[in-house]
């Protein structure tokens, strides 16, 4: 500590006999200190470095000899307007041209530009014209032809069928051209009908609407009132607006009241409005109107509609158009009691199909288990297979899907492209590839499949659901019986898309939607379209007619004959075939006709053979047709007599 103490004192006393203590700013002149020049310290050697200029290679000097030193040492230093004088810039550092050539490089770059907007200049020209063109062509053909010759195909409809003259715009029959050198015309929309309707004013009728609902929540105590009003087809929606403060359950609560003053058929009530800050009631009209396919299908936002697959479904509330496309579905679920309109929906799809879609881009799998639905599109070049009635031959359809799925897969593996759009753009590029179409499978009536083989449609069904989109194969299924036995869990969770129509019960409702609301329909069209990751819409499906249906089919049959893959005969083969590797099959197959039931115990027991082979041989007789399929612990019943039994072993 002694010693700590003396260096520090002696250190004080040193510097103050050295240096004064002196504040610079407010010292005397002469106890400044001179300023004296400090030695030069170079940034990479320090110190230890002479102050003076030094040249590289003395001896050979060319080229700019400033440029040689480095750039704090330059001497002498140039000003701006030298350097500007000497190099063309004032920071001739950063230019990728310098000295003589700046002015030539300045030129051809002034050139070059002139070059490039004239090149911009003549192309939008060119693009405006060739749109021009387009749109006019697009004009012409939209224009009613009533003074122009017409095609061979159209005399045969001006003889046989007159069309009935309608507002709207009628299209020419198109030329559709593909690389096979087969001309085919979309249908006309002159083969459509509008009948003439009678505008009826119902300004009054509404107005009585909205005085007895105002009545209504005042003698309830509601804070509520009709803001507006939106007339549609066959509902008109009341937007109510609540007071501050007023709970939304209130107007729910006493929703039967509302309907028992409005003496109105059914009411749906949306507390809130999707998007608005208002609760809509939906009454029915007075007078409900028929929408009309011509009024939908000859829009705009139909005919050019990018994307692939559009379908025309209906109008909703606001009186829009309502488009789908398949693509985005990718897979529909329609489904309703019976009567409600789901056979004119589909009608409804397949014509949108057939007015927009050649033979070349698009083909359907019609399965119809009623047979009189779809009967009628039989022999149309769009068709796979002719229309399958029989649900055993439906199991084999799908099965052809599946395996039509995995062949694609197996193309856009070996072509590396990812999906049916990416693959059908590289055939535009290469000659090789052929084009391939899309496929729309349409199940009319799935309740009736699912009691012949509920297993094996429904791992068909899932596998379709879950791979199929890519390769451009999509399913829509229709159902007049939505349980849950029938919509299974494993085919409604791969198909987002619902169209609900009018049921029985909220259960029901639940069943297609996962909400209410179907139960509130009021059938005849009267649908909710719920798309997935969207609010519901209510819309009303439009109407086709069965003459309408005939004239477009009729159209397309005298142009192309049916393209079918295959014959329903051949399918059965496919489905039917199986390896007879079991030497007992015909023995247990006549055994279990005579028996009348197939007991997978009995068998084993009655010919000594494992309780696996058993189940082996009951499950070709299944894939067969000669017994049905697995109904739990009972024993399978005999569907076939032992006349049809020796008909069926001797085919195969």
């Amino acid at each position: 500590m002694f010693f700590k103490k003396k260096r520090i004192k002696a250190v004080k006393e040193r510097t103050a006999d050295t240096v004064p203590f002196v504040i610079p700013e407010i010292a005397d002149k002469d106890q400044r200190a001179e300023y004296k020049k400090n030695k030069f310290v170079s940034p990479i050697f320090g110190t230890k470095v002479k102050d003076e200029i030094v040249i590289p290679n003395p001896h050979k000097r060319t080229g700019d000899t400033d440029r040689q030193y480095d750039s704090f040492r330059i001497k002498p230093r140039l000003t701006k307007e030298d350097v500007k004088r000497k190099y063309g810039s004032e920071y001739p550092e950063f230019d990728l041209v310098s000295g003589n050539n700046l002015s030539e490089a300045m030129e051809s770059q002034t050139n070059r530009s002139k070059r490039k907007s004239t090149s911009y200049e003549s192309y939008d020209n060119y693009e405006n014209t060739k749109e021009a063109t387009r749109s006019e062509e697009k004009r012409e053909s939209y224009v009613n032809n009533e003074n122009k010759p017409k095609t061979n195909i159209n005399d045969f409809f001006e003889k046989k069928v007159k069309p009935i003259k309608s507002e709207s715009i009628q299209r020419e029959a198109k030329p559709s051209v593909n690389k096979y050198n087969k001309e085919y015309r979309l249908p006309p929309f002159s083969l459509l009908s509008k009948p003439l309707q009678k505008s009826s004013d119902s300004n009054e009728w509404i107005q009585a609407q909205i005085e007895i609902l105002n009545k209504t929540f005042k003698e309830f105590g509601v804070g509520a009132h009709v803001y507006t009003h939106t007339k549609g087809p066959t509902v008109t929606r009341y937007e109510i607006v609540l007071d501050s403060g007023v709970n939304v359950k209130k107007v729910t609560s006493i929703s039967d009241n509302i309907k028992m003053a409005l003496a109105a058929k059914e009411i749906r009530i949306e507390a809130p409005i999707p998007g608005k800050s208002t609760i809509g009631i939906e009454v029915p009209n007075k007078i409900a109107e028929i929408v009309h396919f011509i009024d939908i299908v000859n829009q705009d936002e139909f005919l050019n509609a990018k994307d692939p697959l559009t379908v025309a479904l209906g109008l909703d509330i606001d009186g829009k158009g309502v488009y789908a496309s398949i693509v985005k579905m990718p897979h529909g679920l329609v489904a309703g009691a019976t009567g409600s309109g789901k056979s004119v929906c589909i009608n409804t799809i397949l014509m949108s199909f057939l007015f927009k879609y050649s033979p070349d881009d698009l083909k359907l799998v019609l399965i119809d288990p009623k047979m009189v639905e779809l009967s009628a599109y039989n022999d149309i070049p769009h068709l796979v297979t002719p229309v399958i009635t029989d649900a055993k031959i439906a199991t084999a359809g799908l099965k052809w899907a599946v395996e039509e799925m995995e062949k694609r897969f197996k193309i856009f593996s070996k072509e590396i492209v990812k999906d049916i759009t990416s693959y059908n753009e590289k055939v535009l590029r290469e000659v090789n590839l052929k084009k391939m179409p899309y496929i729309v499978i349409i199940v009319d009536e799935l309740a009736d499949l699912m009691v012949i083989a509920s297993r094996t449609v429904e791992s068909a069904i899932m596998r379709l659901t879950q791979k199929a989109r890519a390769c451009g194969i999509h399913l829509i299924i229709a159902t007049q019986r939505p349980s849950t036995d029938v919509i299974k869990g494993t085919i409604k969770s791969n198909i987002p898309t619902r169209l609900a129509f009018m049921v029985s019960s909220y259960v029901d409702s639940m069943t297609i939607i996962d909400s209410v609301g179907a139960d509130k329909l009021l059938g005849r069209g009267d649908m909710l379209y719920a798309e997935s990751g969207q609010p519901q819409r209510r819309v009303q499906g439009a109407y086709v007619s069965d003459l309408e249906i005939h004239n477009v089919i009729e159209f397309i049959k005298r142009q192309r004959s049916n393209e079918y893959f295959f014959t329903q005969e051949k399918l059965v083969k496919q489905a039917t075939g199986f390896n007879n590797s079991d030497e007992l099959l015909n023995e247990v197959a006549k055994y279990v006709v005579l028996k009348g039931e197939a007991s997978i115990n009995k068998i084993s027991k009655e010919f000594r053979i494992g309780f696996n082979r058993a189940q082996k041989i009951v499950e070709l007789l299944s894939d067969l047709g000669i017994v049905s399929d697995n109904v739990g612990s009972k024993a399978r019943n005999v569907l076939v007599n032992e006349q049809e039994l020796d008909e069926v072993l001797n085919k195969n």
